[in-house]
């Protein structure tokens, strides 16, 4: 099943179960994928892994805008939207992982040019990297060396 399909089903049982605040951000981030298909072209249906990188920005926006706010009750309702939004969201790699990864590439890697190597590491670990983390790690692991 989908991203765009989860979220549909989705959005009809939080209607059913009267839940408000699931229904608002599940609209939200439906309307934010159909925005992106029309985009594209209406006629067809947005690839999986776009859709992804779809949510994956909104939920980006979302973090960000928890240090517009100060601490209070809109903060607790963006980490209530940013909860539900995660479910849509492919798993993260850990950070155990993503340090193999960034290990592996280091050794068999001539060149410790910063860039092709954090191409490289976002590539291995696909949708599943946090491109923060690993650019943290890959930093610290080159300043090593």
């Amino acid at each position: 099943m989908s991203v765009k399909e989860r979220i549909n089903e989705d959005l009809r049982t939080a209607m059913k179960a009267k839940n408000k605040e699931r229904t608002s951000v599940l609209r939200m981030l439906l309307s934010e994928v159909k925005y992106a298909q029309a985009a594209v072209n209406v006629h067809l249906e947005l690839p999986e892994d776009e859709a992804l990188k779809v949510v994956s920005a909104y939920h980006k926006r979302l973090s960000k805008s928890l240090d517009d706010y100060p601490e209070g009750e809109r903060r607790d309702v963006i980490r209530g939207e940013l909860k539900i939004v995660d479910e849509y969201l492919p798993k993260r790699a850990s950070p155990e992982e993503v340090n193999r990864v960034v290990e592996e590439i280091l050794k068999s890697a001539a060149d410790r040019n910063f860039g092709p190597l954090m191409k490289e590491v976002l590539s291995r670990l696909g949708s599943g990297a946090d491109g923060k983390l690993v650019s943290q790690i890959l930093k610290e692991k080159l300043a090593k060396a």
